[in-house]
């Protein structure tokens, strides 16, 4: 009896170790090293006003702050952090990284991360990065993909690195279908890469881009910072590209039984993408931590408005099923 007693304390031991070293945001390599010309934006948008939220847009966000600063050792300033953002907000933040990076002038390294709703325009075809406060049947509310990497094309950066978690087919996080898309998967223009960029997204054109709920985040982005924790953040984009695609494909299927596969489109500047480095060194040790808190954003009311919407639908608008939310809340 005291035998199995031992035994079962063990197995316990290690399952309680084995659970916190596997939780990708609470156990994170952490280098020593500084990364004084990387610059990053992070755009995550959840509370929307008259869309429904994206679950987990903002715990993605802030992990991935958390692993550009641990882990790849980007100094906190140079990272800007946008939760809930507004139209301006990108625009603005956007223009933030563009003049430091063209400062720099060809030294610095640019990282976009954005986690939220994607929306195609119906008539053209074009697809919109859409802000908490845009319209999805209203791409004018939206920033286009095609100007989005204009501008980051025309950076004199060393590389421009851009993930979007992110579905332009007019399809939700849980599965349904935006307002925009009646109903009906869009494939949407796939916008030209210039520069020295290469943006890893998601999914392929009218696909969905699915949340991986026991991990609480959108499934592309777990697998993104399960790959840097893993790797202790020395690992190539193309090492991180392949077993991300693999393991979203695979595990899409196995969760949902939908197809799920992340893209790769890179500009004849960055023909070497494979071989860039997220890291020179892998980081030298793990550390436990507690989950971050998230800063009060700047369209507080956001989250009260896509609440109420949702608690009180209009005669012209379907109620819908409840959200699943973030573990961060917002501080009032």
């Amino acid at each position: 009896m005291r035998k199995l007693l031992i035994v079962i304390t063990l197995t316990a031991c290690w399952l309680t170790m084995y659970a916190q070293e596997s939780n990708v945001d609470t156990y994170l390599a952490v280098t020593d090293e500084q990364d004084a010309n990387t610059f990053a934006v992070i755009i995550s948008n959840e509370h929307y006003k008259h869309e429904v939220p994206v679950p987990y847009a903002l715990n993605d966000g802030a992990i991935f702050k958390r692993y550009l600063m641990k882990t790849l050792g980007v100094p906190e300033k140079n990272i800007k952090y946008v939760p809930d953002a507004s139209l301006n907000d990108m625009n603005y933040n956007l223009k933030w990284l563009e003049n430091i990076i063209n400062v720099k002038d060809g030294e610095g390294r640019a990282i976009v991360y954005y986690s939220g709703h994607g929306m195609p325009d119906e008539d053209s075809k074009k697809a919109y990065l859409l802000p908490v406060d845009g319209y999805s049947t209203e791409p004018t509310s939206g920033l286009s993909t095609e100007t989005f990497y204009k501008r980051l094309g025309a950076m004199k950066s060393r590389q421009t690195l851009v993930f979007l978690d992110a579905c332009f087919s007019g399809a939700k996080r849980d599965g349904g279908m935006m307002r925009s898309a009646r109903g009906v998967a869009i494939k949407s223009k796939k916008d030209a890469v210039t520069g020295k960029m290469v943006v890893f997204s998601a999914t392929e054109s009218g696909q969905t881009a699915y949340p991986l709920n026991s991990k609480e985040h959108g499934m592309f982005t777990y697998f993104v910072l399960e790959s840097l924790q893993k790797s202790g953040g020395c690992i190539s984009l193309g090492e991180l590209c392949d077993r991300v695609t693999k393991m979203v494909d695979q595990t899409a299927m196995l969760e949902n039984e939908k197809k799920q596969t992340p893209t790769v489109s890179a500009s004849l500047g960055a023909s070497d993408w494979r071989n860039w480095q997220f890291a020179p060194e892998k980081a030298k040790r793990y550390e436990t931590m507690e989950r971050p808190q998230l800063a009060v954003s700047n369209t507080p009311a956001a989250s009260t408005t896509a609440n109420t919407t949702q608690q009180q639908p209009t005669q012209n608008q379907t109620t819908q099923p409840k959200q699943k939310r973030s573990f961060l809340r917002r501080t009032q």
